[in-house]
This record gives C-alpha cells, structure tokens and sequence, in this order.
C-alpha cells in the first residue's frame, strides 16, 4: 500500500507538470499568434492576452483535476485500510491538501520563481522539442503573477459559491422527485403532502454533506490570501467578501435545502490546525522570496544605494548589450550580463544582497510570529478560568450525587436486613 500511495503521489506530480507545461505551451502558441494577427497591430496586446487566456485555462484545468485528485484519494486511503476512522480521516486530509495545494498553486509557483530564469539570452536561447521558453513582460514578473492569482483565486470562489447553491437544489430536487415517484401522483397525493408536517416535508429533502469540502475550501482560500498577498494585496479583501456571501449561502443550505445534520462532538478541527500553521510558515518564505527574487525591490533599494540616492539611471543600467551572432541583429535586454554572456558583478552582489534580505525577513518575521503566539494566549485569562470554575462545580455535583447514592444504598441495605430479620422470625 505504501508503495502504491508513492507511486501515485508521484505520477498526481506529473500531472501538474504536464498541465503546466501545457498551459506555458499554449500561452507561447497565442504570443506568437497575436504577434502576427493584423500585421502586428495587436503586438502590444500579444503578452497580455496569452496570461489572461492560459490563466483561465488553467482554471478549468485546476477544477477538472480537483475533482479527480478526490476520487483518487479516497481510493488511495481505502487502499491503505487504517486501523481508525481518525487516522483514516487525518491521511485522507493530508492526501487531498497536497493534491490541491500543486493543482491550484503549481501556476504562480512556476511565475514566481521560474518563468524567465531559465530562458537564455539572445543567441543562447533554452529551447524544448524546438520552443522557446517564454519570458515575463517588460515589467516582470510580478504583474503576470497578480494576474494568475486574480483569475484562479475570484474564478474559483465564484464556481464554489455556484456549486453550492446550484448542486443542493439539484440534489434536493432530485431527492423529492423520487419521494413523488414512488408515492405515485394524483390529487389525493398533492392534498396528502400539503398536509404533512414540516419534519415530514423535511426527510424529502437531500441527505447532509459532511464538512470536508468545507474545510478544504478555505485552507485553500487562506493560501491564496497569504502566500502571494505581496503581489495581490487585495486578496484578503476578497476572501473576507467572499466569506460573508459564503454565510448566508450555507445557512440557506444548510436549513432550507439539506436534511438536519447528526450531531459530532468534537474537541477541535484536528489535522486542519496542522496544516493551517504549516502553509502560514510557507506563507513567511513565499513573500519574502517574492519581495527578493519576482519583485524588483530589492533592486532598485541597491541601486539607490550605490548612486547617490537616484534611480535615473536604473533603467539603463539594467539593459545588456548583444552584438549578435549567427544573423541575429544587435539589441539590448534586460538583464544583468558581460558582452559575452557572462553574468556581471552586479549580479553576483545583487544575488547576495537579495539572499541576506530572505534570511533577515524570515527569522524576523517568524521571531514576531512566535513572540505574539507565546505573549497572547489561545484562550483568554478570563475563559481559562471560568472553565476551571465550570469543572470544579461539575466535580462538587458528581461527588455530591454520588454520595447521595451512598447513603440511599446503605439505607436500603438496613431495610433489606430488617425485612429478612422479620422473615426469619416467622418462618
């Protein structure tokens, strides 16, 4: 089983590769197209164009394979036959949060930290089977990757919030039509089931979800409003919208259109607490990467640094001269080499200084992180101790009740030896 869990977690891998790689196909192939559509009028619209398109592609993607990431999942930890239903669950939960977290994460990983950075220069150029790897836009990389993330992040919150409306009236739907099916139709029905109770009306109604989907949703929402919030800020605005709709969508689904859920107690949300504290460390190393390596803040900080305050010259600073070769015709780029390809000194420091940035943030960051965890406690002085008072009440009930027993016992044990002492003397 644990070799058929690895092997299937790895071929779940390829797949993401495979649709990324996909999509970056596509987006070359539009690029291209639209760079010679109209005589190349529409050239300054080509980049922006093949991201909108391929992000909304990878959207369908990412919602196909969500749901077959489910069903292998499942079938991955039936497979495994866990001895309870807790640890069934936990695995099944780690299962599907990494599945999801390469479907809907995978894109703006690859924009962030790879797009661009292994595609050459003019002359030595990367190719694969013939293509050209594609590159950011003039602007780098940040602005593509605030694209992905708005896409997929409000394309995905509005095919949930449909989901949920849409499939429980479906179901509920579906779930009286067959109730009427098997009654059988006629006056006399219509005039029984109008006078049914409600709880009656109610068992017609679909059968209660549980709260998995529920869960898994906003771990992914809560991704999406952390870890790339450097290069779309308003993320956290928009979850906290799409929070507020989700509400009133789940009360109408919940006491309208499903059936009244069996109660569970349960002591806390589980592995989800975990999981929730990992992605908000991945969140901490995400944005200090981005702040560092997509964004061009640490750049132009350097540069200030070494120029007197000024970013006047940064532009021209930053472009590299190609003198071609083999046809091609001389140009600049926007990068940081030699004339013969090399990388330049200020390369070399900019990497360093941009490392040492990541380093500092981080553990400053963790450091905030752990200090207000330690400083500001998970329940209240005031809660802790009412719940302290709460159980020494409930242990004074018990210890009365159960003294009450005693006593009522030991007088029934007097009354049973008076009874047989009465029988005794009779017999």
């Amino acid at each position: 089983a644990v070799v058929s869990t690895q092997s299937t977690g790895i071929i779940t891998v390829v797949v993401v590769i495979i649709t990324l790689i996909s999509i970056i196909i596509y987006k070359i192939a539009v690029y291209s197209v639209f760079q010679r559509m109209s005589g190349g009028s529409l050239k300054p619209y080509a980049s922006t164009m093949a991201s909108v398109s391929g992000s909304i592609l990878q959207l369908i993607a990412i919602t196909v394979l969500s749901h077959v990431y489910a069903w292998l999942a499942e079938k991955i930890t039936l497979w495994e036959n866990y001895r309870t239903e807790t640890e069934y669950q936990n695995n099944l939960t780690v299962k599907r949060f990494i599945f999801e977290f390469f479907n809907y994460y995978g894109s703006c990983f690859y924009i962030a930290f790879i797009k661009g950075n292994f595609a050459g220069y003019p002359g030595h150029y990367t190719r694969i089977f013939g293509i050209r790897l594609d590159t950011c836009g003039p602007g780098g990389c940040l602005g593509e990757l605030a694209e992905n993330l708005a896409i997929i992040f409000l394309g995905k919150q509005i095919l949930n919030n449909i989901q949920e409306l849409l499939i429980p009236v479906l179901k509920s739907w579906w779930s009286r039509r067959k109730y009427n099916a098997y009654q059988g139709k006629g006056d006399k029905e219509g005039f029984a089931i109008s006078l049914t109770t409600p709880w009656e009306a109610d068992n017609d109604l679909a059968a209660q979800e549980n709260l998995f989907p529920e869960y898994l949703e906003m771990v992914i929402q809560y991704g999406f409003a952390t870890m790339f919030v450097v290069a779309f800020p308003i993320a956290p605005l928009f979850a906290l919208i799409n929070n507020v709709v989700e509400i009133r969508l789940d009360a109408k689904k919940y006491t309208e259109l499903f059936k009244r859920p069996m109660p569970i107690n349960c002591m806390s949300i589980g592995i989800w607490y975990t999981i929730l504290d990992y992605m908000a460390s991945i969140a901490i190393i995400t944005n200090a990467f981005v702040i560092a390596f997509t964004s061009d803040f640490i750049s132009q900080i350097l540069w200030k640094y070494n120029h007197d305050n000024s970013l006047s010259t940064y532009v021209k600073g930053h472009l590299s001269n190609f003198t071609g070769s083999e046809g091609d015709n001389p140009c600049k780029y926007w990068d940081y080499r030699e004339a013969d390809g090399q990388a330049s000194l200020w390369w070399w420091k900019l990497k360093a200084v941009q490392f040492i940035f990541v380093v500092v943030f981080e553990h400053f960051v963790f450091t905030v992180v752990r200090l207000i965890d330690i400083l500001i406690p998970d329940i209240p002085e005031k809660l802790e101790a009412l719940i302290h008072l709460e159980d020494s009440f409930a242990r004074e009930m018990m210890k009365e009740v159960i003294e009450i027993d005693l006593d009522g016992l030991e007088a029934m044990r007097d009354r049973i030896k008076i009874k047989r002492k009465q029988r005794a003397k009779y017999s």
